[in-house]
């Protein structure tokens, strides 16, 4: 560690209470595995770091340079503001799971989530000399019990049962907020939106924000941001009421300023609600205009793509309820703007003037969209970015209040279509399952719409090559697939063939149209008379597929918001999770014990005779019974749902059983369901 005066004169004092000399110190420091670090003086300069704290950074001796000189990037993420109020205070800080974007090692701009524990050390004379800083990477989970960037000052030694009651109270909390508030938000084609809400470190003060989008006529959406007057429990039940009133509002009449009149008329007559403050902002994405009102809430910003920042001004409504009536404004996001709707938690910081907290919001939410030179892995999206790292940076130095963003990006161009030309052969479904998956990761869906529009693609195509064209003859199928501002999904699937009535479901055959209505919202069978491009007098089939999409809302506590993550899809595979069973010969199964077997990947046409064989192999033709776990499955098509059903007639047949495992409420549990294959909920076993 560097030399440092005042640090050895203390350590060689020769002062009774055996203390040891400076070498040794050293040497002790040196053996811990995380990084200490020392500052002297009001500009935080180091003045003593350990081994590790050295190793940290590959930019030379670090000692003698300020923090500011070592990491000048981190200028702006408030990590100066946790120095200077330790430094001021005399009080130690815990600063949990601190996201920093720094150059320590790599020689670029890398993102962390760091542990921070700061404390002040003292000269002679009492005052505070400096800042001792000892950190450790962290996990990038947050708990929901500890947000993350929540900080702990005072006192680090708490009781442990009060801990944990006070956690308990604010998770029991967090998850009425989560119930109540929406968890996936429209998937639009010229818009991305983003949310995120971070309740109040305290049970006695969560409960009054939320935040809604709402799909209205023409593509237009309605982005929402409020705060209900009061906290706890009562302000989340009466935020959920309010919530549900404006959207069914909202849906239900046409002209904004009406619906929102009479949500303000609602909030004057109930008194829990009365009060509440909102900014309700209709944007239309195609054309950029945007009609917004104030009602006594902060008013939007709008982030260009070059992080220039302005707000919209003030409509002059007052809070719901009180006697003033809302006012509207029109405003005009330009393609590749974003605009941030937040609650006045993220501006409530004590001792400070609104303006200065504002004007440190739009320059923090400037950063965010920029991603100080590296777009965070856990949030690819500006609206992802500015959501999480806003909140993130703004309550780092504590808060009192809930916290609650919502923003939207107005795309400079539609997420693009999909459009193929297939042969009406096998081959086409791998070559379309190929693109579609390409598509979804560009668009961004969740898993479960994301499975579902490949199950329906895949039943449909499969339909048209198997029955559309006599065998061996030629044949084209055309796929045509594109996101609509109403915020559906269209998939249109069209052949040129005659057109054969699906034979009766039975014994797991013929079940792929049924699957697809099951899956998909609206499913649509059509025999065009003529098709474009297609000689007059030529029958087809259009199947029109038509799926609302969304997009996964952040929650408190959570650092990702990408429930849509794009996995690499494992391949498909049989394996027996058991192998004392699988000699085949029923007298060496111990006891009633099955063979368990785990399936993995997509199980389709190709895979569907596989797993049959396997099936029957491991179970020695049907004479042991069978435990098949389909909780990896990524896909249960028909064919694969045919193939369980000869599984469990050859198993009956030999006074054996077949169980099946699935993930309540997957699509996989869902199909099994709908084709009356019982199952059993994994984990039950």
């Amino acid at each position: 560690m560097g030399d440092q005066p005042t640090l050895q004169r203390d350590a060689d004092s020769g002062e009774p209470g055996g203390l040891i000399a400076l070498a040794s110190v050293r040497q002790i420091l040196d053996a811990l595995p995380l990084p200490v670090m020392a500052f002297g003086g009001p500009d935080h300069r180091i003045v003593a770091a350990n081994e590790a704290g050295r190793a940290f950074f590959s930019r030379g001796d670090v000692v003698g340079r300020t923090a500011g000189e070592v990491l000048p990037e981190i200028v702006g993420q408030r990590l100066f503001d946790l120095l200077d109020s330790v430094y001021a205070s005399g009080e130690p800080r815990l600063a949990r799971q601190w996201r920093l974007q720094a150059d320590c090692r790599t020689g670029e701009i890398d993102e962390m989530s760091v542990d921070l524990l700061c404390a002040p050390w003292h000269a002679a004379d009492g005052s505070v000399a400096g800042l001792v800083i000892a950190g450790t990477e962290a996990s990038r989970v947050a708990s929901t019990a500890t947000p993350q960037g929540e900080e702990q000052s005072g006192t680090l030694a708490r009781a442990a049962d009060g801990d944990c009651c006070h956690a308990a109270a604010r998770n029991v909390l967090a998850e009425l907020q989560e119930a109540l508030m929406p968890a996936m938000l429209p998937l639009l084609r010229q818009a991305r939106l983003a949310a995120r809400y971070l309740a109040a470190a305290s049970e006695h003060a969560a409960g009054g924000d939320w935040f809604d989008a709402v799909l209205l006529a023409d593509g237009v959406v309605a982005l929402i941001v409020g705060d209900v007057v009061g906290h706890g429990v009562h302000a989340s039940a009466a935020m959920g009421q309010l919530r549900a009133v404006l959207n069914d509002r909202l849906v239900a009449n046409a002209d904004l300023a009406d619906a929102l009149a009479e949500v303000d008329v609602f909030a004057a007559r109930t008194p829990r609600v009365r009060a509440a403050t909102l900014t309700l902002a209709a944007l239309d994405p195609v054309g950029g205009s945007m009609r917004y009102a104030t009602c006594g809430h902060p008013p939007p910003l709008i982030i260009a793509a070059d992080g220039r920042t302005r707000f919209l001004p003030a409509t002059g409504g007052g809070p719901l309820g009180t006697g003033t009536a809302p006012v509207f404004a029109l405003a005009a996001l330009e393609p590749g703007e974003t605009v941030l709707l937040f609650s006045d938690g993220l501006i409530d910081q004590p001792g400070r003037a609104v303006t200065e907290c504002m004007t440190q919001v739009a320059r923090v939410a400037a950063d965010a969209a920029l991603s100080w030179g590296r777009p965070a892995e856990a949030a690819p999206s500006v609206p992802e970015r500015v959501c999480q790292l806003t909140v993130d940076m703004l309550t780092r130095a504590g808060y009192a209040d809930d916290v609650t963003t919502l923003a939207a990006q107005r795309l400079a161009e539609p997420l693009p279509a999909l459009q193929l030309e297939l042969p009406a052969t096998l081959v086409a479904l791998t070559t379309a399952r190929r693109a579609l998956s390409q598509w979804l990761q560009v668009v961004g869906a969740v898993s479960e719409d994301r499975a579902a529009l490949q199950l329906a693609v895949a039943e449909i195509l499969l339909n048209a090559v198997e029955h559309a064209y006599p065998p061996d003859g030629p044949g084209v199928i055309g796929l045509d697939l594109a996101v609509r501002d109403d915020g559906y999904v269209e998939c249109r699937i069209a052949d040129h063939g005659t057109w054969r009535s699906p034979r009766m479901a039975g014994s797991g055959r013929g079940n792929g149209l049924t699957l697809v209505e099951h899956l998909i919202d609206q499913v649509l069978v059509s025999h065009p008379p003529q098709i474009s491009g297609v000689p007059r007098g030529t029958r087809g089939t259009m199947v029109t597929l038509r799926h609302r999409f969304r997009s996964p809302a952040v929650l408190a506590g959570q650092t990702s918001a990408r429930h849509h993550d794009h996995e690499a899809e494992q391949p498909f595979s049989v394996r027996a999770a058991l192998t004392e069973a699988l000699a085949g010969d029923a007298a060496n199964c111990p006891g009633d014990e099955s063979v368990r077997v785990v399936v993995t990947g997509v199980v389709d046409v190709f895979a569907a005779e596989q797993l049959s064989r396997e099936l029957l192999t491991l179970s020695g033709g049907g004479t042991l019974p069978l435990r098949v776990d389909l909780t990896a499955v990524a896909q249960l098509a028909s064919a694969g749902v045919s193939s369980l059903f000869r599984v469990r007639q050859q198993l009956n047949a030999q006074l054996q059983n077949l169980v099946l495992i699935a993930e309540p409420d997957s699509n996989v549990a869902a199909v099994l369901d709908l084709v009356a294959l019982p199952y059993q909920p994994a984990g039950a076993d």
